[in-house]
């Protein structure tokens, strides 16, 4: 099965839809917040790069055939974050051809969203979904080592650590999950 944009997905709680031009003040929002960057780009992204990783992810859909979703919560429509898998060639993995053809996992929540189960119930449906419609066996994340709260939802869904990449202080943890 080919995708060409992503589907809308629902949970008990949350909506995964794609992504909208109109999402641009609630993505700004979300890579502008010191506690989500923190763990991520490491600063706060500009309006520009806001709307360029916009931009990327309908592309991730209409190339490759997956990507990132929209999290919304259902019922009052309040954006959460983004969640989904990507493939973004990244030179830290130069290393690992291995994982070169992998979808890479990845997921980041507005903070008001945080312990409330709401990453758990959204990446258990991406990866659901990209069990039953994606070739291939594995899929790996990357985390930060002292985001414990992501290492724990990433080991809770199936991924296992496996070593860490990159050079001394910019070192990620390299998890890796078999589909089911």
């Amino acid at each position: 099965m080919e995708f060409n944009v992503a589907p809308t997905l629902t949970t008990p709680r949350l909506r995964l839809r794609p992504h909208r031009t109109d999402d641009l003040a609630a993505c700004v929002e979300l890579w502008q917040d010191p506690v989500v960057t923190r763990h991520t780009s490491g600063k706060a992204l500009s309006r520009q790069d806001v709307w360029t990783r916009l931009l990327r992810h309908p592309g991730h859909w209409a190339l490759l055939g997956f990507g990132y979703w929209v999290l919304e919560e259902r019922g009052s429509d309040r954006f959460v974050g983004e969640v989904g898998l990507g493939h973004f060639k990244r030179d830290v993995l130069a290393g690992h051809p291995e994982l070169a053809a992998l979808p890479e996992a990845g997921w980041v929540l507005l903070p008001w969203a945080h312990g409330q189960g709401y990453a758990h119930e959204a990446v258990k449906a991406v990866l659901d979904w990209r069990d039953e419609h994606l070739p291939g066996h594995q899929t790996f994340c990357l985390i930060q080592p002292d985001n414990a709260p992501s290492l724990r939802l990433a080991a809770k869904v199936g991924f296992v650590e496996c070593g860490s990449v990159g050079e001394d202080v910019d070192q990620v943890r390299l998890l890796t999950r078999q589909t089911r």
